[in-house]
């Protein structure tokens, strides 16, 4: 509950939103990479939504020029070398971030812990990076759904833009669950668990995605170690599907040397992504879908699952 406090705080103190408004209001993450770098940032005179069949009405925009939270998660449980490159490259790319950007340092093994709460402090934050261990189990698929919760009431309560972004070496063989849908009845040629082994990872992946589709923050990966075995292949492209959903991005590395770069694109991603609130009707429906247009390609969520009052 501290930690939870603590995370309010600093997001109300950095946006300094004024008070609620009464609408409804649809909160969607959104981001470009189709735009000269120095082009003025987007208005929302700029933009058009729809919902549905329905023009709606966009009530505002945050940008670049804003105040921004990332809800920094590491996920790492399996290759120390591999690690030690994304402590190193995650260290220059927060040095590169703008000054209304705060950082929240979690971690993934064990559940979800804080380590530090949101703070401009990039010394802070690369120090606690570099002091993290490589053990455990795999944490992203238990852990996503409470950091996607504390980021959307992050932004529901304040305004803020928040991203969430995991740093993970996963592989689906390292969790605690056990998703490699064992084989039951291997005289039963029946068992379907035979011909799709990968159908507990697309479970998973598929009531996350649920749960998701209710929550504002976007979500972005960057995983150090690709793996092409069928399971593994089968939860990363879960994982892109998570994050491309959800009005993210995700980069998949399979070389040491693409780590750096990953990282620092993603991060750059964050920093320069825009967070638009536009009105529902009166009587929305439980699930919409948004078309958000602007003189760029823009990359955002389509569906929502809306919230009760």
């Amino acid at each position: 509950m501290r930690t939870f406090l603590c995370l309010l705080f600093c997001s109300l103190a950095l946006s300094a939103a004024p008070p609620r408004s009464p609408l409804r209001l649809l909160r969607v993450s959104f981001w470009t990479d189709a735009r000269a770098a120095d082009a003025p940032p987007f208005t929302v005179k700029d933009l058009t939504a729809k919902l549905g069949p329905n023009q709606a009405r966009l009530v505002s925009l945050r940008g670049p020029q804003n105040g921004l939270v990332i809800l920094l998660v590491l996920d790492l449980a399996s290759d120390p070398t591999a690690a030690e490159a994304a402590k190193q490259a995650l260290g220059e790319s927060l040095k590169r971030l703008p000054a209304n950007c705060y950082v929240a340092l979690l971690k993934a093994q064990d559940g979800l812990r804080s380590l530090v709460d949101p703070t401009p402090d990039r010394d802070r934050i690369e120090s606690e990076i570099k002091s993290i261990p490589v053990s455990g189990k795999a944490g992203l698929l238990d852990t996503l759904e409470t950091a996607g919760r504390i980021g959307d009431t992050l932004m529901d309560k304040s305004g803020v833009r928040v991203a969430v972004f995991y740093v993970t070496d996963s592989s689906i063989y390292n969790y605690q669950e056990d998703y490699t849908n064992p084989v039951i009845n291997s005289s039963d040629y029946r068992d379907m668990s035979r011909v799709f082994p990968e159908g507990l990872v697309k479970d998973k992946i598929s009531k996350l995605a649920t749960i998701m589709s209710a929550l504002s923050p976007p979500l972005f990966v960057v995983h150090l170690s690709y793996q092409s075995d069928r399971l593994n292949e089968a939860y990363q492209s879960g994982l892109m599907s998570l994050a491309a959903e959800s009005g993210g991005a995700s980069a998949f590395c399979r070389s040491l040397a693409e780590i750096p770069e990953s990282i620092d694109k993603i991060m750059r991603t964050i920093a320069a992504s825009y967070t638009a609130e536009i009105e529902l009707p009166h009587n929305p429906p439980k699930s919409v879908q948004l078309v958000l247009e602007g003189e760029a390609r823009l990359n955002y969520r389509t569906r929502f699952s809306l919230k009760e009052k």
